[in-house]
């Protein structure tokens, strides 16, 4: 029992420390707690360092983003608890799965926190971008910070991302370079899912006076924003899990040929 208590201490230090500096919310930190317990319990050296590396850099990067989107965001840089259970939910799922005997859990795990991290490097890093955003589905060029919009910059970025997180991983445990190579397919594939879900059924709203485009629905000029695109309980959050679940599905499925889980 010492290693149960041994996880869920560790990622309840992981959740306050997170909370204390103003990532996660109350709810956020509650939620941080439970993935994090599962994951430093089930998963090992490997699957906390790729957490962390997630968790860590997607914080900082979120907080001191240099150029703002011009579209108002549905949320804020502090992760509640649906946010939380969107990027890690699926890799503490498939943690406890592989402690139940499921082979395929670790690669599972491995991909959806790459997709997370690249989604996230992306989705902060590619505002920085010298050329403006384009819609992955139309090619016509979009706000920054708008779903759906990609950037070479960006890309670069998701790339990154998902490496760091492969990196984290391979540094404490299992050193051999497949895992790398799992990261950086499951973060870019994760990353490309997430921008073709959020251009194509993500909600998008429009002021009904002034037509200023947002995330989520409210009130501006003093009316309700309109749904312009997309469906209505697609948000955010959705179109990060679906990032997370490709990921994972592309790790699961190279994991499984590069016989990363035996």
């Amino acid at each position: 029992m010492w290693h149960v208590a041994l996880a869920v201490g560790l990622g309840t230090v992981v959740a306050g420390l997170g909370w204390r500096r103003g990532a996660l919310s109350g709810d956020g930190a509650i939620a941080a707690t439970a993935v994090g317990a599962s994951t430093f319990g089930f998963g090992g050296l490997p699957a906390s360092f790729g957490l962390i590396a997630f968790f860590a850099t997607g914080s900082a990067l979120s907080r001191r983003k240099a150029v703002p989107s011009e579209l108002p965001s549905a949320k804020g840089h502090r992760r509640d608890a649906v946010q939380v259970l969107a990027n890690g939910g699926i890799a503490a799922l498939a943690l406890a799965a592989h402690e139940a005997g499921w082979r395929g859990g670790r690669s599972t795990a491995l991909g959806a926190l790459a997709a997370a991290a690249a989604d996230t490097w992306a989705s902060e890093i590619g505002v920085w971008s010298p050329s403006p955003p384009r819609s992955i589905v139309s090619g016509q060029v979009v706000p920054p910070g708008a779903s759906g919009g990609v950037t070479p910059l960006g890309w670069l970025a998701a790339a990154a991302g998902g490496l760091l997180v492969g990196a984290a991983w391979n540094v404490a445990g299992d050193r051999r370079t497949s895992w790398l190579g799992v990261a950086l397919a499951a973060g870019l594939a994760g990353s490309l899912a997430d921008s073709v879900a959020g251009a194509t059924i993500q909600a998008g709203y429009r002021c009904a006076v002034c037509g200023q485009p947002a995330e989520a629905p409210g009130e501006h000029c003093g009316h309700p924003r309109q749904l312009a695109r997309g469906l209505s309980w697609v948000t955010n959050d959705v179109v990060n899990g679906i990032g997370t679940a490709a990921g994972a599905l592309v790790g699961a499925a190279l994991g499984g040929v590069s016989r990363l889980d035996r």
